[in-house]
């Protein structure tokens, strides 16, 4: 059975008069958006568009505007963005803002010909809550990537036929995700580029994301990690070289890594000599993933001092890399083969 995402996609009906999106995905926000405009317009033909700034405008101004008949009596749908702005109540004072109670007023007996939608990145819970959920919708565009892969997963796929014309595998779809993360502008962007190398009606595979789809940050640094961490110079070194030559990572980047990694071991092997439960060293040590067992099982067999003794090694020849002194490529070379061997040693 397929997992199940914590987060589900807001249901418009036309018979909310009121609507909330509140959520720092702008991509995912304007997408709602146009998902309730055109809901508005197959139901009442064309609609009139009135867009407002929430933190320039007057309350009087949007319920003017709500209240007022169109020149052909259209549906009109009213957004105010920045809708927190709007609400909130001025430095100083307390309570609810004046604005803020006009809209409760107007949330009790809202006009049948319109539609006021509210966006904002964040919102201050209150009575107008209440009031808006008895005509209306209050949606919170709020995903997290421990719950909510199944819906980008599934978002991913439809997306990739619905607007770029292409299907993508489950495959693809997993290493992108992984790569992204939940940023639904930048997938996009990246779906549209992998269907145009797919061409129309293709196929994206795993391979066109390896090819296209630049790797995070964190898989960068796991990359020379791993490889340290398997005690063996020649993977060590093959690997450096890949993500040198092919992958193009700047050498900041794969000291930053080493270091990290060092620093992880001499942190975990100390906190484990201490009995520190393990969930809590993985917490502070942030291990988590296919990381998480090589750095405890070698922490475990090896004295926090041989770390501390490798690292403060390691921080000085960085210091003569920073500084210029003999060939940077050469020095880390020999820094990443001396590493995978004193750890292979040090596990034996």
């Amino acid at each position: 059975m397929a997992a199940r995402s914590a987060y589900k996609p807001p249901k418009f009906d036309l018979a909310h008069r009121i609507v909330t999106l509140r959520g720092k995905d702008a991509f995912l926000m304007r997408e709602y958006g146009r998902r309730l405009s055109s809901m508005l317009e197959e139901a009442h033909g064309e609609i009139e568009w009135f867009t407002f700034d929430g933190a320039t405008t007057s309350a009087a101004d949007v319920l003017d505007e709500l209240r007022s008949f169109g020149l052909l009596q259209q549906h009109k749908l009213v957004i105010v963005e920045h809708a927190d702005a709007f609400l909130a109540s001025s430095a100083g004072s307390k309570g609810p803002s004046r604005t803020r109670k006009l809209m409760e007023e107007y949330a009790q007996n809202p006009v049948e010909d319109a539609t006021l939608l509210l966006k904002a990145e964040a919102w201050k819970a209150g009575k107008l809550d209440k009031l808006i959920a008895a005509t209306g919708l209050m949606h919170k565009v709020d995903l997290d990537e421990s719950t909510d892969l199944p819906f980008a997963v599934k978002w991913c796929t439809g997306r990739t036929a619905k607007a770029h014309d292409a299907v993508i595998d489950e495959a693809a779809v997993t290493l992108l995700l992984k790569r992204i993360g939940l940023d639904f502008g930048r997938l996009d962007s990246e779906l549209g580029k992998l269907a145009a190398l797919a061409g129309s009606g293709g196929t994206i595979t795993r391979q066109h994301v390896i090819e296209m789809t630049g790797i995070s940050r964190e898989e960068q640094a796991w990359a020379i990690q791993e490889a340290v961490l398997s005690g063996r110079a020649e993977t060590a070194l093959m690997t450096l070289r890949e993500l040198q030559d092919v992958s193009r990572q700047p050498t900041e980047l794969i000291l930053w890594s080493i270091i990290d990694l060092l620093r992880k071991l001499h942190a975990t092997s100390a906190m484990q000599a201490q009995g520190v439960p393990v969930s809590d060293i993985c917490r502070r040590q942030r291990l988590f993933g296919s990381s998480r067992n090589p750095v405890l099982r070698l922490a475990g067999r090896v004295e926090s001092a041989a770390f501390a003794s490798l690292l403060r090694s390691v921080l000085r020849e960085v210091h003569g890399i920073r500084s210029g002194y003999g060939q940077s490529a050469r020095t880390l070379e020999r820094m990443t083969i001396r590493i995978a061997d004193t750890l292979n040693t040090l596990a034996a």
